[in-house]
């Protein structure tokens, strides 16, 4: 019957709000906001809101489509709004006779205050006595809670002086400052008063949130929302109030026994269960790791016993764990499980659950549930199943991958992994074993010896102090290192899809050629000519990928089989990287010559100091030029040293023809660079333009007259090259020509076989009116130690680089696979707690660029600045251009090394 009333009382409330908001058509609601700490917070025009009070407004919208509009003050002033009608809510207000006729009260309320007494911690002469705080100093609020205060006092007919203030700030102040003996508050509250002590409770009361008596269609609309909330949310405020109350007063007040416990155990014994990541393991230092370190050190601070030494131990089997507990070896150990049967029969209490996980059933195909593989060492896995799976028989094994091999292979039917440590069956060799949640999950809790009634109840005050949020967010920082991914992993699972991105880059630029081709009026003989080139490229890019193909797949078996072995190993990654970056070049220069053959390519204006430029790639080649013994000599005749150019671009072209010099100039040969200004007199659109000219000439091996009629055409090589067998896709200068041409230049060539070549360069560049100044090149080594990266990465070979680079430099990495979860991190975190995002800008879910944007509108504004850097694989552009529109302090791109990835932080970390 009751379920019906309600049912019919949930449909009526739906009828009578929909009414009320035809009738009305209004939803504009003005709030008066007071700072009290925890019950709402944020009393300041752009500061963030948050706390019970604000919390309970968003959910009454939820059923009323309010929009609130807020005013703020202390709470006299607010309430002195209401009367006047100047506001229209306003919480927190408790129910007096005097009021009704003043202000309108809701039928529900919106939680329930107790009224506590707290001294100073070092006050011996006030104790729980009420006799003691005669003559004493009590301080209160001006509000319920004064009469409350008297009544109890005249209770107990004790003669103590009230003194009452009109705002917390004031009232904890003159706490803070001993100008009163005694604090009167709400038993919820007052978090940052860890130098009061609890004496004892003196009365509560519902509050309400109160409607100005000029809105009777709030309080109509305000009852309804109350009820539905009542109906469909049972449970509601009292998980409000766990959410925001688990840390109070009078969660500090310790009882009796948990005061006797603590004075005497000078020391807490906690025994964790070895491998088992992200509750518990040992690091490669053999220091603790996992949940139950920064829980212990968390739930110590809030209970104040941060003093008290705290000692760990490590035990490899569940079973040994709780046998060392049993002779007193250990005070505590983690994590225990498997329901409160077991626990039980181990002689344990169990506490509440510090974390609950899902439970996964990982089975082959068509197999059933009657033969379980479980781990040995891990009796909670044994414990789920026997209460679960009452009639299953258990086959024991060594380790949770041994039960999983067993299920592969058939040997078992099935076995379970817990949800948290999931990340195990990402491993390649469990992609086709069939896995799906089970309905029941299983907790993670705190166990003791039964009897040890005081630290069960000092482990459970502390798990509600820290909130189950925090051991939740926790254990994700742990579970990346549960799989890792190795190189043999990505050559099986890629070296296909690697080869055929090559090849459809391969055929986009002949599908270029192709096309090209059709539109000329000497196309049949410029097919006949594509042809060539096609067959001559196909020829050579077989070649030359099959070459850094079979050297990274050789290579990578040597050094597998070489791990101890550590100079071979060191030369067969060096090798590998050698291979790398050669397969690398290839790919990259079809990409660039198919995009700018599809006009997707677009200039940046980069302002440059010309020889400094110079300087930069000579730099660069110093390294090429010292092994041949070459002699590269720089001439300059300019007036204008400072021009305006995409810097990446140029150097692109000059890196193209100066690499060719430095290939086809034997040893010990010359290279001469010349840069000339020829003319400075010419203003387009008002901007100041110059004519530069700059030479490139080798003493190398020159070329055929044959090859000059087409050495600009993408993927045609000289016949000489082929015959010495040097690397190259014959596309560095057909794309060094077309970027020229974009620029507003042209390119000229002359060469003889075996006399050399020389290139000139011609290219009409802004002249910079001011002077650009040089970064200074500092080598000092930043120290990144203990600094916070958020790396935002979904391919996960990627993530593994990144990861490693960044930990190698001191940072502490914590990874995202999307944008969302990134945006969600990042929501979540303390304030201040990363320094840095790397944000791959193509990202599932959410890209980088929205990920980006959405940090940076965060009403936290420290959150909002956290320094971001882009990855992206095309950097150039109008993609570069939209890094920075979405708020990103940097870009690196793809691959990029460790000394341009520490260049990039430097300059965003460091700043």
């Amino acid at each position: 019957m009751k379920l019906i009333n309600r049912i019919i009382l949930f449909f009526v409330c739906i009828f009578l709000i929909n009414l009320s908001f035809a009738e009305e058509g209004q939803n504009k609601v003005i709030v008066g906001y007071y700072e009290n700490e925890v019950f709402q917070e944020g009393a300041e025009e752009g500061a963030v809101k948050r706390g019970y009070a604000y919390e309970y407004y968003q959910k009454l919208s939820e059923y009323t489509g309010w929009k609130y509009e807020y005013v703020y003050g202390n709470f006299s002033e607010l309430y002195s709004m209401l009367l006047d009608g100047k506001i229209d809510l306003l919480a927190g207000l408790a129910w007096k006779k005097e009021r009704e006729s003043l202000i309108s009260y809701p039928s529900y309320s919106m939680g329930v205050e107790k009224y506590a007494l707290l001294r100073h911690r070092q006050d011996t002469d006030v104790t729980n006595e009420i006799q003691s705080f005669s003559h004493k100093k009590i301080g209160v609020l001006e509000s319920a809670m004064v009469d409350s205060l008297k009544n109890y006092l005249a209770a107990g007919k004790v003669n103590a002086v009230v003194e009452t203030f009109n705002t917390y700030e004031d009232l904890f102040s003159a706490f803070d400052n001993k100008e009163i003996d005694i604090l009167a508050t709400e038993g919820d509250g007052t978090y940052s008063k860890h130098n009061a002590e609890l004496l004892c409770y003196f009365g509560s009361t519902d509050y309400f949130l109160c409607v100005n008596k000029k809105r009777p269609d709030l309080l109509k609309q305000l009852n309804q929302a109350q009820a539905l909330i009542d109906v469909e949310e049972p449970n509601y405020l009292s998980n409000l109030r766990s959410k925001y109350y688990h840390s109070t007063v009078s969660g500090r007040a310790l009882t009796g026994a948990e005061k006797n416990w603590i004075e005497n155990h000078p020391l807490l014994r906690v025994g964790y269960l070895e491998n088992y990541l992200p509750y518990s393991g040992t690091d490669a230092m053999g220091n603790v790791t996992g949940i139950v370190k920064d829980v212990f050190s968390r739930m110590a601070g809030s209970l104040g016993l941060s003093q008290k030494a705290i000692i760990y131990l490590s035990y490899d089997n569940y079973y040994d764990m709780i046998e060392a507990m049993s002779r007193n070896e250990v005070d505590v150990v983690f994590p225990v499980g498997g329901g409160l049967y077991y626990s039980e029969k181990n002689g344990i209490y169990q506490s509440q659950p510090l974390i609950q996980s899902s439970i996964y059933l990982v089975s082959a195909a068509k197999s059933g549930n009657h033969v379980f593989a479980v781990n040995r060492n891990n009796a909670m896995q044994s414990y789920y199943i026997k209460t679960y799976f009452p009639e299953a028989r258990i086959i024991e094994y060594e380790n949770i991958e041994e039960c999983l091999d067993a299920v592969r292979n058939r040997v078992v039917d099935c076995t379970t992994v817990n949800g948290l440590r999931s990340d195990i069956l990402r491993s390649r060799e469990y992609k086709k074993l069939f896995v799906r949640q089970l309905i029941s999950a299983d907790s993670r809790c705190f166990g003791v010896n039964i009897g040890n009634e005081g630290l069960l109840k000092l482990l459970n005050r502390g798990i509600n102090m820290v909130g189950t949020e925090f051991a939740q967010n926790l254990a994700y920082r742990y579970t990346e290192g549960l799989y890792n991914y190795r190189i043999s992993d990505f050559l099986m699972d890629n070296i296909l899809f690697v080869i055929l991105m090559i090849l459809a880059a391969v055929l986009t630029g002949i599908f270029f050629i192709v096309r090209d081709a059709n539109h000329s009026k000497k196309a049949l003989a410029a097919v006949e000519s594509a042809n060539k080139a096609k067959t001559l490229f196909l020829d050579n890019m077989s070649y030359d990928i099959q070459t850094p193909m079979n050297s990274i797949i050789g290579f990578t078996s040597l050094a597998s089989a070489s791990i101890n072995k550590k100079e071979k190993l060191l030369d067969y990654l060096k090798q590998i990287t050698v291979s790398s970056e050669h397969l690398f070049a290839i790919i990259n220069n079809i990409l660039d010559i198919s995009r700018i053959e599809s006009q997707t390519v677009f200039l940046n204006e980069d302002e440059i100091n010309f020889p400094a430029f110079v300087a930069d790639i000579t730099s660069i080649l110093s390294q090429s030029l010292k092994e041949k013994n070459l002699d590269l000599t720089f001439k300059q005749n300019i007036t204008n040293p400072n021009i305006i150019a995409d810097k990446l671009r140029l150097q692109q072209v000059l890196l193209n023809i100066l690499g060719n010099a430095i290939k086809f100039t034997p040893y010990g040969g010359k290279i001469y660079l010349t840069i000339n200004e020829l003319k400075s007199d010419e203003k387009i659109d008002s901007e100041q333009k110059s004519h530069f000219e700059i030479i490139i000439k080798d003493t190398g091996i020159g070329m055929s007259e044959e090859f000059l009629n087409v050495i600009f055409e993408p993927f045609v090589r000289d016949k000489s090259v082929i015959n010495q067998k040097v690397q190259g896709s014959g596309l560095g200068l057909a794309i060094s020509k077309r970027i020229v041409k974009l620029m507003g230049g042209d390119i000229f060539v002359t060469s003889k076989e075996g006399m050399g070549s020389e290139f000139i360069i011609e290219l009409p560049l802004t002249i910079c009116e001011f002077a650009v100044m040089q970064e200074e090149k500092k080598s000092t080594r930043v120290d990144f130690s203990g600094k916070r990266v958020l790396v935002c990465e979904d391919v996960e070979t990627n993530q593994i680089i990144t990861r490693d680079m960044l930990e190698n430099s001191g940072f502490l990495v914590e990874l995202a696979r999307d944008g969302v979860e990134a945006l969600e991190k990042i929501k979540l975190s303390p304030e201040s707690y990363y320094d840095v995002i790397i944000m791959e800008t193509r990202l599932p879910v959410m890209n980088g660029y929205e990920a980006a944007k959405q940090i940076r509108v965060l009403s936290d504004r420290k959150k909002a600045l956290i320094p971001i850097i882009a990855v992206s694989s095309n950097a150039y552009g109008d993609d570069r251009a939209r890094i920075f529109e979405c708020g990103m302090n940097a870009y690196l791109t793809k691959p990029f090394n460790i000394p341009s990835l520490i260049s990039a932080l430097k300059g965003v970390v460091t700043r």
